[in-house]
């Protein structure tokens, strides 16, 4: 399939370096890609909880709580009780969380650059996408 040239193979091999060089530069950052989506993620909704983060990653509680331990180990996340609740633990990004976070924001805005200045039509390209995303689901 890496050498076909159909649109799906040609998808799939661009998924592929798109993989490649994610992983390449997060594990640079002592993170994998799910560890990144976490900061993301709390990055863009401060004070959320795991069970928000267990949703958009559509991965398990016990997951996500040994992703976000492991996080909070390497000193990027923090939690802190809820002020309305006294079971609820909010995320927040430490200094270095929102430094790290911004790193792999920067690394994801590296390849969109590189799609977007190689398409003559982004916006076209990307309604097409977004459309094959739906008929596939």
């Amino acid at each position: 399939m890496q050498t076909e040239s159909n649109i799906s193979g040609l998808i799939y091999q661009l998924a592929k370096l798109q993989k490649y060089f994610l992983n390449q530069h997060l594990s640079d950052l002592d993170l994998n890609s799910d560890q990144a989506k976490v900061l993301t993620f709390v990055a863009a909704h401060p004070g959320t909880n795991q069970r928000q983060i267990s949703i958009d990653l559509s991965r398990g509680p016990a997951s996500v709580s040994n992703l976000v331990k492991r996080l909070i180990q390497q000193g990027l996340l923090e939690k802190r009780m809820a002020p309305h609740s006294d079971r609820e633990r909010q995320l927040f990004l430490t200094e270095a969380g929102k430094a790290t976070a911004t790193e792999v924001h920067e690394l994801f805005q590296v390849l969109e650059k590189a799609f977007a200045t190689n398409v003559k039509d982004p916006e076209a390209l990307t309604q097409t996408l977004k459309q094959l995303l739906v008929a596939l689901q």
